[in-house]
């Protein structure tokens, strides 16, 4: 019997069509095995500039492009209105803890002028109303009554000196008369009694009667003159100073009375007011949205809503304008000295995620925010970004992403920050060679999160080492020199970093110029030190903390070694020394900061 049999390479095959037989797995194989190729296939067309070395465990390669160099900061913000109407609490708590809100429009309601948009509970209010009511009306009947005591007292006044002192001086003048009348009569009939005693008709005892007589009504004369005297010189007087007395008492009173109407009046208008105050409206057209406080950690520490109590003088709702909106993002201390007014910015919401916003910079805080105890010590400045043209679709609360453009060059090279390294004050690249690797020397412009300028030492297309720093040892670098000169020129560059606001090397902190210096375009020592004389303000020779730049105070104690408060130049060549002798940043990769050069 014979048997065929199949050749090697149809065995698979053979294997395959008995496994469909038994389960049908090789359709779904097929299609994993033309899914994966194709997956590489993409990998490869979209990363061509990145392949691996001809060796199988040597470092990554990239190759030197030309195109746009873009130095974004981003950041995370909020956004508000640039120009909002704050509608606040007029009713006065009074010791309480608040006036508690009844009823309120739902948040994110259009209103117009006029409109009501709350109501707080005014029953205490209108209870204190009925009260001062009272007290008003039995303050105006108090008033009522010392009116017309003062307008009593004044007639008083009038009724003495035109009626009763005159009624008084005329009864006196009369007595006077009846006086005088008496004394003639008196002094008649003891003369014609004379005559008739020396013709001996009167006896002497009527005689001496009659002379009695007469001195009986001049004594009654005299007495009705001294009444008159006494009632004009002192009586009068006396009565005057009385009821001139009771008028300004009265009258006291009724300013009094009325001062403390007027109180009254006052009080229960500004009840009125405060009951008023408890309907609040619409001072111009605008969106109703509520003024919640929310903590740093999350938590919500004024929550709007009917049954909140309410402070005198607190926030209840906010109007926004709608046509004047920003975004208010906290920029990290280490890229704060980068930003600056005017910058452009773009501003992408994360409600609509399609929509990027242009945005400029117009404001940045000197101080940073306030730290709490449960966050980090890094400090932070609040930035406001204004959004150009704000859309109608944006409405204050949201969370957008702001990105602030430091910096822009089209038409350059660049290569990732992780395939340059730094040697002493220069930098360098690995480039591949027959026998390995050998060291670019190249000039740094610059730099950013991933990527660097080249400005000198390589063309476009020129393949180097991704992980250059990996190939130190590997690679033939010139032996540094500490010498005093090379100290100097360490002076000088630092002098100059310390001018433009760069902290150690490794931080990210300095002004709004290009990062990333190299070591050709640093300035020459003369230069560091003209600037070291510039900073140096009252001509001391030593730089003291206020003169030394914001992001350089950090350091101040530690470069200060000899702990007097100020910063000579040996101090300042000593700390960068040792700075120079750590190796450089982390990483290998250039230090961000300005490039003095640029």
């Amino acid at each position: 019997m014979l048997t065929a049999r199949l050749p090697s390479r149809s065995r698979p095959t053979h294997l395959l069509l008995g496994l469909a037989r038994r389960g049908g797995i090789v359709r779904p194989l097929v299609v994993t095995l033309v899914l994966v190729g194709l997956l590489l296939l993409g990998v490869w067309q979209f990363w061509p500039r990145l392949s691996l070395s001809a060796a199988a465990d040597g470092p990554l390669t990239v190759q030197v492009e030309r195109g746009l160099f873009v130095h974004e900061i981003t950041e995370r913000g909020e956004v508000e209105s640039a120009s909002s109407v704050e509608v606040r609490c007029e009713v006065e708590s009074k010791g309480s803890a608040g006036t508690t809100i009844l009823e309120i429009v739902p948040e994110g309601t259009q209103v117009q002028q006029g409109d009501v948009i709350a109501r707080l509970d005014s029953s205490a209010l209108e209870s204190e109303l009925t009260q001062q009511q009272i007290v008003c009306n039995t303050s105006k009947a108090a008033v009522i009554k010392a009116r017309s005591d003062y307008e009593t007292a004044l007639i008083a006044k009038q009724e003495y000196l035109e009626g009763q002192y005159k009624q008084e001086v005329q009864t006196i003048q009369s007595e006077i008369f009846v006086a005088e009348e008496d004394l003639r009569r008196a002094r008649e009939y003891l003369a014609y009694s004379e005559r008739l005693a020396a013709r001996g008709y009167v006896t002497a005892l009527q005689l001496e009667a009659d002379r009695f007589a007469v001195e009986k009504a001049q004594n009654e004369l005299d007495k009705a003159k001294t009444k008159l005297d006494v009632l004009e010189r002192f009586t009068r007087a006396k009565m005057i100073k009385q009821l001139e007395a009771d008028i300004a008492t009265t009258e006291a009173a009724l300013r009094s009375k009325e001062d403390s109407y007027r109180i009254d009046m006052d009080e229960l208008q500004r009840i009125k007011d405060q009951i008023e105050h408890c309907t609040i409206t619409a001072p111009e057209p605008g969106q109703v949205v509520y003024a919640n406080v929310t903590s740093r950690r999350g938590r919500q520490e004024v929550l709007i809503e009917p049954g909140t109590q309410i402070r005198e003088n607190q926030v209840i709702v906010r109007l926004p304008d709608p046509q004047r909106m920003q975004v208010e993002a906290e920029i990290n201390e280490a890229n704060i000295t980068m930003v600056a007014l005017g910058m452009q910015a773009t501003v992408q919401l994360d409600a609509f995620p399609d929509m990027v916003l242009p945005g400029t910079v117009k404001k940045v805080n000197e101080y940073p925010e306030p730290n709490h105890w449960f966050t980090s010590a890094t400090k932070e400045y609040a930035t406001l970004v204004a959004i150009d043209e704000s859309p109608v679709a944006l409405r204050p609360g949201l969370t957008a992403e702001v990105k602030i453009l430091v910096r822009r060059e089209p038409n350059v090279l660049m290569l990732p920050v992780q395939a340059v390294f730094q040697h002493g004050e220069a930098f360098y690249c690995a480039v591949p060679s027959p026998d390995g690797y050998r060291a670019q020397k190249v000039t740094l412009g610059s730099s950013n999160d991933n990527q660097v300028i080249i400005r000198a030492g390589l063309d476009e297309g020129d393949t180097v080492a991704l992980g250059a720093a990996m190939l130190r040892d590997e690679l033939d670098l010139p032996e540094l020199k500490r010498k005093q000169s090379d100290a100097a020129t360490v002076n000088g560059a630092a002098s100059e970093d310390i001018a433009a606001g760069a902290g150690s090397p490794g931080t990210t902190a300095g002004p709004a110029t290009e990062p990333g210096p190299s070591a050709d375009a640093r300035p020459a020592p003369a230069d560091g030190d003209a600037r070291f004389a510039q900073l140096d303000r009252n001509g001391d020779g030593k730089l003291q903390r206020d003169e030394v730049p914001e992001p350089m105070r950090p350091m101040f104690g530690r470069v200060d070694a000899n702990s007097d408060g100020a910063i000579s130049r040996a101090e300042l060549q000593q700390a960068f020394a040792r700075m120079r002798q750590g190796g450089g940043p982390p990483g290998g990769g250039p230090p961000p900061g300005p490039a003095n050069g640029d």
